[in-house]
């Protein structure tokens, strides 16, 4: 071929680099914190290390660039997903626009009720849409990148074991007694919860969250395995994860797991693992009282009296309030609460701690609309894959399960908090997406061969 002088560069070799970045990404939760902690306190340093994730998705599209032209064509392996994404992206600035031309007001909450004008101006758009749809750029250029199955085991093998090293950093803070902020416990009521770990993440919900994605996945893998040496690393690493998704106290995350972990059992039929689960919650109830405590303090009277002021109730009420006043294209991306409005100093901004509540104020039924589709579409074309799919001993089989459990998870966990907005919960999810998507089409291509 010709296209090979022209570039330079082996078509091998961009594979190589591929792979290597790869699992760079595999281990962004590591690499992430200690990029942090290691230079990001340095003069002029320290200001570029939030970009090294731009940085690492330029460099994807610079190896999808040359592996197309190697090629000598440009396949982006389109599906439905692709098209919902643009919808969404689509919505988001719509919600934009008519924030520039209607001037809405937004509701403050403190110190009490009351209407101000909250313009999005191009900051907070610019960093609303990266907040809520960078993330989908792994999706695009992964799904048009990967196309076999070893690398897809080592991406997996590399999450799992950076998932697990977080997991034991969790674990060692409770036991080296890491004091955490009192306003993470209702200390009154929860005695026995002396710290919620939160590891190189920074937060228990977070931490939770980045549990529920690997967790399930590790699980599924070690149901697959054939071999006893597989079960145990598979099973060690789940036990060690498990044990630090507990330590977070995070009932978001905890309940996402189990619905994920429903899921699972549903669509892979496994009636072993229903019972097992049944048991597993009966120990539970008996044994741990901190953990049936977090969970029960959910309908007392006392908490809802805290959340219905200045909680998750109040913040609840507030996003549909102003979704009811703005209810096509809502007040605009980035303007009513969690990371973007909080970081921009938009009055009356605060946690709304509920993703889908958030964007419809921020962007309306319009936006919300299409980001449902667009996160749910995966999950749902992930479960019929599992429950129809007829090749159940394979390592593919058993992954989209486990991935599908993971993506459940998070869609259950961001009814209770905006875990999307977390820099390692996103990148991981989208990522978990393009896999899942990968694998989908290996398995079709070996049921043709």
């Amino acid at each position: 071929m010709q296209t090979q002088p022209q570039l330079g560069l082996r078509a091998d070799r961009v594979r190589d680099i591929t792979y290597y970045l790869l699992l760079i990404l595999s281990f962004f939760s590591i690499i992430n914190y200690m990029l942090r902690e290691l230079f990001g306190d340095l003069p002029l340093l320290g200001s570029l290390i939030p970009a090294w994730k731009e940085g690492l998705i330029f460099l994807f599209y610079l190896m999808f660039y040359l592996k197309s032209k190697a090629e000598g064509r440009v396949d982006w392996k389109a599906s439905r997903l692709h098209w919902l994404i643009l919808f969404t992206f689509i919505a988001t600035l719509l919600s934009a626009a008519s924030n520039w031309i209607l001037k809405p007001y937004v509701l403050d909450i403190s110190p009490t009720y009351h209407w101000v004008q909250v313009t999005a101006t191009l900051p907070i758009v610019i960093d609303g849409l990266r907040t809520l749809l960078e993330a989908t750029l792994y999706f695009l250029v992964l799904n048009a990148l990967i196309d076999d199955e070893d690398t897809i085991k080592d991406m997996i093998h590399g999450m799992i074991v950076a998932a697990t090293l977080v997991a034991a950093f969790g674990i060692y803070q409770k036991l080296a007694g890491w004091e955490t902020p009192p306003s993470w416990t209702y200390s009154e009521v929860e005695k026995g919860i002396k710290i919620r770990v939160f590891s190189s993440i920074g937060n228990p919900n977070a931490l939770g969250g980045f549990m529920v994605l690997i967790t399930p996945i590790a699980i599924a893998l070690t149901l697959w395995a054939k071999k006893w040496g597989q079960r145990i690393l598979y099973g060690g690493a789940s036990l060690i994860m498990l044990y630090c998704l507990i330590l977070t106290y995070s009932r978001g995350a905890w309940l996402g797991f189990l619905a994920g972990m429903v899921i699972y059992t549903i669509i892979t039929r496994n009636k072993w693992l229903a019972l097992a689960g049944i048991a597993v919650l009966a120990a539970a109830a008996i044994f741990a009282d901190t953990v049936v405590a977090r969970l029960t303090l959910a309908f007392t009277p006392e908490y809802w009296t805290k959340a219905s002021e200045g909680g998750r109730v109040e913040f609840w009420a507030r996003a549909l309030k102003i979704f009811s006043e703005y209810p096509v294209f809502g007040t605009g991306i980035g303007t009513v609460g969690d990371s973007v409005a909080t970081r921009n100093g938009v009055p009356g901004a605060t946690w709304i701690d509920n993703q889908y509540f958030k964007l419809l104020a921020e962007t309306g039924i319009i936006g919300t609309l299409t980001y449902v589709a667009m996160v749910f579409t995966p999950v749902i074309n992930g479960m019929k894959n599992v429950f129809f799919n007829k090749q159940r001993d394979t390592f593919l089989f058993a992954l989209n399960a486990g991935i599908v459990a993971a993506l459940t998870g998070m869609l259950v966990e961001n009814f209770t908090a905006a875990i999307f907005e977390d820099l390692n919960v996103i990148t991981h999810f989208w990522t978990l997406i393009a896999l899942l998507y990968v694998s989908i089409r290996l398995q079709a291509r070996k049921a043709k061969a």
